[in-house]
């Protein structure tokens, strides 16, 4: 939440209570549009909703998990193994979203069977 008050994506007081709350944003980027996709009280929770999407999300042909620096990448990509059994690339996100989502981020990319 602290890079995404510095790059004025929401105010100080909202980074304050959310932070306070240990609210987790959660976003989506479809078709190149970054839109809001809810909100989770916990990392764990948060982490769960991406699982969750994952499972909802049909025939998965293709699937990365990135990630900036976290600590904890080899448990989230263990538990995404238990849904996708095929290959899963794991890289670094890349700078833009890193720059407002800040160290600690854990995203999934994938494509589904149209």
């Amino acid at each position: 939440l602290e890079n995404l008050k510095k790059g004025g994506r929401i105010g100080g007081a909202k980074a304050m209570l959310a932070s306070a709350l240990s609210i987790k944003p959660l976003i989506e980027v479809r078709d190149g549009l970054v839109e809001e996709a809810g909100k989770q009280r916990t990392r764990g929770k948060a982490l769960n909703s991406l699982l969750e999407t994952l499972r909802n999300a049909g025939r998965v042909e293709r699937l990365g998990v990135l990630h900036a620096q976290c600590a904890d990448i080899d448990d989230f990509v263990a538990k995404v193994r238990e849904i996708y059994p095929g290959e899963i690339m794991v890289g670094d996100i890349g700078a833009v979203i890193g720059t407002h989502a800040g160290q600690g981020t854990i995203g999934i990319a994938f494509r589904t069977a149209e």
